[in-house]
């Protein structure tokens, strides 16, 4: 497969509109954090040809909410990279705000690993 991948730009776009609508302080920490961890899910696309759709995202979301490359909202920018990479191919999530939260907590505190996160989006996600 062709995968869709994220844009450094896009994701310092995205989590400055996701601070100027959920508060938080602005500013990107460090410019190679954030391509490290978007490199991440390439790495792991090269290394494995069966990887999966799910396995990317949440490669997305753990290298983006562990990374720390912004000031604030690392774990929203992790979750809205993580949706939008699955809509960019097809799938849409379908959780509350309240379960969407509780994972990326899990995640961030690391009692939520990528192969976790991965079976949750697979649970979790539908053909948009």
């Amino acid at each position: 497969m062709a995968w869709l991948w994220v844009p450094p730009h896009l994701v310092i776009a995205w989590q400055q509109r996701l601070i100027g609508r959920f508060g938080g302080a602005t500013g990107l920490r460090d410019l190679g954090l954030l391509e490290g961890a978007l490199g991440r899910p390439k790495n792991l696309a090269a290394y494995n040809p069966d990887v999966t759709l799910e396995e990317l995202a949440a490669a997305y979301a753990v290298a983006l909410a562990k990374a720390h490359a912004f000031t604030d909202g690392n774990k929203r920018i992790a979750f809205a990279v993580m949706v939008s990479f699955l809509r960019a191919h097809g799938k849409s999530l379908d959780v509350t705000e309240s379960e969407a939260t509780d994972i990326m907590l899990g995640v961030a505190a690391s009692g939520i690993d990528k192969a976790a996160l991965s079976v949750w989006l697979a649970g979790h996600s539908q053909p948009a």
